[in-house]
């Protein structure tokens, strides 16, 4: 029997009045969950968030609404195991994948939370050292960061419903802005039943933390100067968010998480049975695997120098060949990859599958295969094994090319080869215009300064690997609350996370001005 998610608006449960709209388990096909959407105007419910909710959080030191965060980690971590099994039934997840989504959101918690002690009391936080206006002048500026007054509206994915929604409510809460999230309805059930918990544990003030479930209705309709809106999705669900006339109207700060043509490079010096040739093949099975491959870190293009072609190919290969009785119902512990999360996302696969073959040839996998599937039956499930492709020879380097402009968001990846320069990876890797992480690997110090300075820009974060580190390493696609998410051009052009740094989203930058004393006294 399926359950009926209703919002969470102005302090009370609220049921929408809209047809009902089915979540379904995706491997099994059954429905799990039931949700109306809200056809009334959401203009009280912005309003209660920024008036009632602002207001209780500003009255909060930073080191309070940090004891708030430390309580929200606790109670949901004692909920794991239950949100793990809304994980598997509603997401498609493996037990492993759901820990990755929960834990991921609990660590963001857990890490604002100890960051909020080094905060202090004042109600604002403090940039930078103060500054003479000009030489010799007695007059100093500094910069402070203050709370906005308005409200955060969350806007988040598919594909994380508990780390999308705990990772912006951790900065935004720590920031003293209150939250309105809304869930992509597809895996809501999990989102939602993370809020019940928080709400019956009295984890935030009244107001601090709404629930809109379903459609967005005219929340856009009623945003203000103050508010910030946070969106991770594609890239034009983001454009229609940026030029909505309210927003343009009203100035809102948007933050854009978008596509993103995330990239493997592998440097010209790595060798065939290296321990770090190692680090890229288990990176590669993990990225095409993890979540189905549905994670906007996931590698979506190799580069591999065309001496390493074959012996890349191979292994990687060798691996993924491993997996094809291991792909099927997450239920079952025997399952290391589950299905993709609705038939829509499967159909918008198979459809981005059929553009890369533009200018790259299928050498792994079936993308229409329907059978022989873990604890289903057959036909059953929105089930895609890995693919990988291989690039033409003359569409690597081809602006046009489909790899360089589409994003499948599904366990695929495209193998690039290219001469092992620097030069070309640093082209390749641009024209993918914007990517939230890429890797490179290598031994090659010199090689490494290049690429940093010129793959860099493309980019929200760079991991690098070499062969001293790679035990230690951690895959690309894991988010840390220390380090920046976000990245340009295609990517969004948005900055998220990253320590202090994440929680300017959130706040108003204001530089204070006057005499030295008194700009110290003050500050």
């Amino acid at each position: 029997m399926s359950v009926q998610l209703d919002s969470y608006l102005q302090g009370s449960w609220k049921r929408g009045d809209s047809a009902p709209r089915s979540l379904i388990n995706p491997a099994t096909e059954r429905e799990v969950a039931t949700i109306k959407s809200m056809s009334s105007s959401l203009a009280d419910a912005l309003h209660h968030g920024r008036e009632t909710g602002g207001a209780s959080l500003r009255r909060l030191s930073f080191a309070e609404r940090g004891e708030l965060l430390d309580k929200m980690a606790k109670v949901l971590h004692e909920a794991r195991e239950e949100l793990i099994d809304l994980a598997i039934q509603n997401g498609g997840n493996t037990r492993k994948d759901a820990k990755f989504d929960i834990d991921g959101g609990i660590s963001v918690l857990a890490h604002y939370a100890y960051l909020a002690k080094s905060l202090g009391e004042r109600p604002w936080i403090v940039e930078d050292e103060p500054s003479a206006v000009y030489r010799g002048a007695k007059i100093r500026a500094e910069h402070i960061l203050v709370p906005r007054h308005g409200l955060a509206i969350h806007i988040n994915a598919f594909n994380f419903p508990a780390w999308g929604m705990l990772g912006k409510a951790a900065v935004a809460l720590l920031a003293g802005m209150p939250v309105l999230c809304k869930p992509a309805t597809s895996t809501a059930w999990l989102a939602h039943r993370i809020f019940e918990i928080l709400l019956d544990a009295e984890c935030v003030p009244d107001g601090a933390f709404q629930l809109l479930m379903g459609s967005a209705g005219d929340l856009l309709d009623h945003v203000g100067p103050q508010d910030v809106i946070a969106f991770t999705g594609s890239q034009g669900v983001g454009t229609t968010i940026k030029t909505h006339p309210a927003v343009i109207a009203a100035g809102t700060r948007v933050n854009l998480e978008a596509d993103s043509l995330n990239a493997a490079v592998i440097g010209p010096d790595v060798e065939s049975g290296t321990e770090l040739f190692d680090l890229v093949i288990r990176d590669l099975v993990v990225e095409i695997t993890q979540k189905a491959g549905q994670k906007c870190t996931a590698t979506r293009r190799v580069l591999v120098p065309e001496a390493a072609l074959e012996s890349v190919r191979e292994v990687l290969l060798d691996r993924l060949g491993e997996l094809a009785g291991q792909t099927g119902d997450p239920s079952d512990k025997s399952v290391r990859m589950g299905p993709l999360t609705s038939k829509a996302q499967l159909d918008d696969a198979r459809a981005g599958i059929t553009k890369l073959l533009a200018s790259a040839e299928i050498i792994h996998g079936d993308p229409a295969r329907t059978t022989g599937f873990v604890g289903v039956e057959d036909g059953t499930g929105y089930f895609l094994e890995p693919i990988v492709l291989e690039a033409k020879p003359d569409a690597v380097l081809d602006p046009e090319a489909s790899f360089h402009r589409h994003e499948v968001f599904a366990p695929v990846t495209t193998l690039l080869p290219y001469d092992g320069e620097l030069a070309s990876a640093a082209k390749i890797i641009g024209l993918g215009k914007g990517s939230l992480v890429s890797t490179v690997y290598t031994d090659d110090r010199e090689w490494l300064a290049g690429a940093v300075a010129e793959i860099g820009p493309w980019l929200g974060r760079l991991v690098v690997a070499n062969e001293k580190f790679a035990n230690a390493s951690m895959s690309p696609g894991c988010v840390f609350p220390v380090a920046n998410h976000g990245g340009p051009g295609r990517a969004g052009g948005g900055e998220e996370l990253g320590g202090v740094h994440g929680m300017g989203l959130y706040m108003q930058r204001v530089a204070i001005q006057g005499g030295a004393s008194q700009i110290a006294r003050l500050l």
